[in-house]
């Protein structure tokens, strides 16, 4: 017989303190980050780059997700959906006077 027995309970604990200690650190670094980075929707430091930007056109009754200068175009120029056919599609559309592209 061998000197030594096998027995299941003395093996492994290495391998699980290394885990456990790496959870560990991961849980630190990830409360530190968050704890030098994390600002609270309500702070006065957090405000927006483009905040005057924004309250101005909100306050122009300006479109959203149109640019600044944008202008929306009217109902009737939009382009066919893909794979619909028209009949006029071989013919250009004219740019209205003074307009450049």
């Amino acid at each position: 017989m061998s000197a030594q027995q096998y027995d299941p309970n003395k093996l492994g604990w290495g391998a699980a303190l290394v885990t456990c200690a790496f959870t560990a650190a991961l849980g630190f670094g990830a409360w530190t980050i968050h704890k030098n980075t994390y600002r609270h929707p309500r702070d006065p430091m957090a405000q927006q780059v483009y905040y005057e930007r924004d309250q101005a056109k909100h306050a122009a009754g300006g479109e959203h997700g149109a640019a600044a200068g944008d202008h929306a175009a009217p109902a009737g120029d939009h382009a066919p959906a893909a794979g619909e056919a028209s009949h006029d599609a071989a013919a250009p559309a004219a740019a209205p006077a003074g307009e450049k592209h």
